[in-house]
């Protein structure tokens, strides 16, 4: 006997997808829309650490630019240097005498006056000297018995300057080992002292110039006969070099 069959025709359509349920219950279709993608660490861009990024990046020019350039003004000053080849100034104690050197048992009264003999030996740098200031030690100490600043001058090539300097002190502590150390030398006949003079030197040719840099001058074996009366004396033996460092 034949089955029963319904006459309702068959839905099922090949070749296309199923619809969803809600489709197929009568609901309007949408399209689907992704989502926008979600950025963390290593997965994409980042705003933060691209600002850094390029921040360092141009840092980084900045620093090789800067050293390009001073590199270039550092070898153009050394070549400049190699090709005027600097010379230190020349200094000596050319005179040396004291007055009123007096004594007692912890203090000193004097008057000095010195004349420094300076020599600039370039034949292509000029010299300028600033900010100098002289001072005398007795030899024996690393005290100044007194100090006084200097004119600033300048010399030319091949130039040569006489400086005059003059100290003085009035009753100053020195203490009673120095006092009666200058006491005995006095009593001999002849007082060694020393002379310092520092300044700032430049050195120049033409549109070049170097940096201000400290001149030290030492001259340390100035030694001046004194009448152990009235505490006058003037220099000594011949006038020698003084010690000069830049």
């Amino acid at each position: 006997m034949a089955s029963a069959t319904t006459g309702a025709p068959d839905k099922t359509v090949t070749g296309y997808p199923a619809q969803s349920s809600h489709v197929a219950a009568g609901y309007p279709a949408y399209a689907y829309v992704a989502p926008p993608p979600s950025y963390g660490p290593g997965l994409g861009p980042n705003p933060v650490q691209d600002y850094y990024r390029r921040r360092n990046a141009f840092l980084c020019r900045v620093i090789t630019f800067g050293t390009v350039v001073f590199g270039i003004i550092g070898l153009i000053f050394f070549i400049a240097w190699l090709v005027l080849k600097p010379r230190m100034p020349e200094f000596r104690v050319d005179s040396a005498s004291v007055s009123e050197l007096n004594v007692t048992q912890s203090e000193l009264s004097a008057d000095w006056n010195f004349t420094l003999f300076v020599r600039n030996p370039n034949t292509k740098l000029s010299l300028y000297y600033d900010r100098l200031e002289a001072s005398v030690f007795y030899h024996s100490s690393r005290d100044s018995l007194s100090t006084t600043p200097l004119q600033p001058f300048s010399q030319s090539k091949r130039n040569q300057t006489w400086v005059p300097v003059r100290l003085e002190v009035m009753s100053e502590y020195i203490g009673e080992d120095v006092a009666a150390r200058i006491s005995g030398e006095k009593s001999t006949g002849s007082v060694g002292f020393r002379v310092r003079v520092f300044a700032l030197v430049k050195f120049r040719s033409g549109f070049w110039w170097t940096r201000e840099r400290l001149l030290r001058v030492y001259c340390d074996r100035v030694q001046i006969g004194v009448d152990p009366k009235n505490g006058t004396g003037s220099l000594m033996g011949q006038p020698g070099a003084c010690e000069v460092n830049l």
